[in-house]
């Protein structure tokens, strides 16, 4: 074989073996739950992360906990799972992420003892732009417990992102639920 051959031939043989070409982007690619999970920080308007469990709806669905400090907390969950088979387009306007909203607000909205509420009003997130998380603001009681909360949901990064805060109804609220909700949809949309 003649050098000039050879090196063809090399070539060819390289080519042969290069790695094939992705078909999806890597930001286009659903993220796992976990990983979503795992960017969520560790303050958020106040709110402290607390525990990671297992969530069983979902594929590797995951829950973190929240709360605030001090004698009077506030309490909030984030939920982060992916439906079987589905990758739920970003933001609020998915069939899926209408149900999953629909599904938390009746959820918090069933009067289950000593729990009462009731839906105040409706806003989206963020205030400007595209409308990432459907959420309603409830307010009512836990046993003699004057509360308020937020629940919001939509879809994020190809799965469904589910929040609830419940805050002590008082002149000076130990922390602000659309603040927390706010910082962990930042969270979540930054790569």
């Amino acid at each position: 074989m003649r050098p000039g051959q050879a090196a063809v031939a090399a070539a060819l043989l390289l080519a042969g073996c290069a790695m094939p070409a992705e078909t999806t982007p890597p930001a286009a690619r659903p993220a796992v739950p976990t990983d979503l999970a795992a960017r969520l920080p560790e303050q958020a308007a106040g709110f402290l992360r607390g525990a990671t469990t297992p969530l069983s709806r979902g594929d590797a669905g995951r829950e973190v906990g929240y709360r605030t400090a001090g004698m009077v907390a506030a309490g909030a969950t984030v939920q982060l799972y992916r439906l079987p088979g589905v990758t739920l387009p970003e933001g609020a306007g998915s069939a899926d992420a209408e149900a999953a909203f629909n599904d938390l607000l009746q959820e918090a909205l069933r009067p289950v003892p000593p729990r009462r509420m009731r839906e105040e009003a409706r806003f989206t997130l963020p205030a400007s732009g595209p409308a990432m998380l459907r959420c309603a603001e409830t307010s009512g009681s836990y046993g003699r417990e004057r509360v308020q909360g937020l629940v919001c949901a939509g879809g994020v990064g190809g799965g469904v992102l589910r929040l609830r805060v419940a805050v002590p109804r008082q002149d000076a609220p130990p922390a602000d639920a659309r603040a927390f909700a706010s910082a962990i949809l930042a969270a979540l949309r930054t790569p």
